[in-house]
């Protein structure tokens, strides 16, 4: 391929969106790599970049670990028989953010989708089938409480809830976009751990910023993770589907109604911008067939 102004202004575009630091997602050694690239083993990494792209780039150690922070920087990759140099973005750990492999202390079932998805019913239902092997973990929130809640959450002082997250006594905690009142929910490390002592698995309901934290807490292989999506064949009829189960369930005014539909529609691109952090999609078009997989997970999981 020719050196036209337009392929060199599309590497160095490339070149720029690469240079930014990142989180390794998957990772491989090249034990003998091809020809012209030197006889040392290669690492090379999957990098979730800031922006939430990927890349694909050499690591500059093979002591890495999924989860491990890195930076950019440009390195010699190769030189070919003509002696012509090639460098691209290598990435290196940051220094003082190397993450440790966390000890594994047990699973945790992650219901993860929009509202109207049936997060909660699945919940009390999976719960209630296998309430010998797992139990739901109460959601701590600091809104207002409502008629339609059906028992959902713990409610809790705003300044009290700050409290927890400065002592670092919850294991996950999100604000949801609102525009009536601040609303935060979160997860205490206590309540989580106190089922696992029971020999259970602990079921939590989340969204996106909470089931990134409970990954940060106890690592991507704690967490059974189960994205719920409603019917529909595109993004638009996941949303028509959302508005009517909304609408039919009668709990929301028409103004919760909006901010609800606001979120849904960042819930679902989470989905596809952040596979890597879910085992599963399920579309919730028969609640049964549903339940029944996450009970078989639930039962694989105690049972090795």
């Amino acid at each position: 391929m020719s050196d036209t102004p337009s392929t060199i202004h599309r590497a160095q575009k490339n070149i720029r969106k690469k240079m930014q630091e990142g989180t390794v997602i998957s990772f491989t050694t090249i034990v003998h790599p091809p020809k012209g690239f030197g006889k040392e083993p290669r690492t090379v990494g999957i990098i979730e970049l800031d922006d939430g792209s990927k890349a694909i780039g050499q690591l500059t150690s093979s002591k890495v670990s999924i989860g491990q922070r890195v930076t950019p920087h440009m390195r010699l990759m190769r030189v070919n028989e003509q002696g012509l140099r090639t460098y691209d973005v290598c990435f290196e750990p940051m220094e003082g953010e190397l993450i440790q492999e966390k000890e594994f202390t047990g699973y945790i079932i992650a219901l993860t989708g929009p509202s109207g998805v049936g997060k909660t019913t699945i919940s009390k239902i999976l719960t209630t089938k296998v309430g010998d092997y797992a139990a739901k973990v109460p959601i701590l929130t600091t809104r207002e409480p409502s008629d339609q809640d059906e028992d959902e959450y713990e409610y809790i002082d705003p300044k009290k809830f700050e409290i927890l997250k400065k002592q670092g006594r919850l294991a996950s905690c999100s604000r949801i976009p609102s525009s009536t009142q601040s609303r935060w929910y979160g997860y205490r490390r206590s309540d989580i751990e106190a089922i696992w002592k029971e020999h259970k698995v602990p079921v939590v309901i989340t969204e996106m910023g909470l089931l990134q934290d409970l990954v940060r807490t106890y690592s991507r292989r704690s967490i059974l993770s189960f994205g719920l999506l409603p019917p529909g064949k595109s993004k638009r009829l996941m949303l028509s589907c959302l508005l009517h189960r909304l609408r039919t369930r009668g709990r929301d005014t028409d103004a919760s109604i909006d901010e609800r539909m606001k979120n849904a529609e960042r819930d679902l691109d989470f989905f596809e911008q952040k596979k890597h952090l879910f085992d599963d999609l399920i579309v919730n078009d028969d609640l049964d067939s549903v339940v029944g997989l996450l009970k078989g997970r639930i039962m694989a999981e105690v049972r090795t």
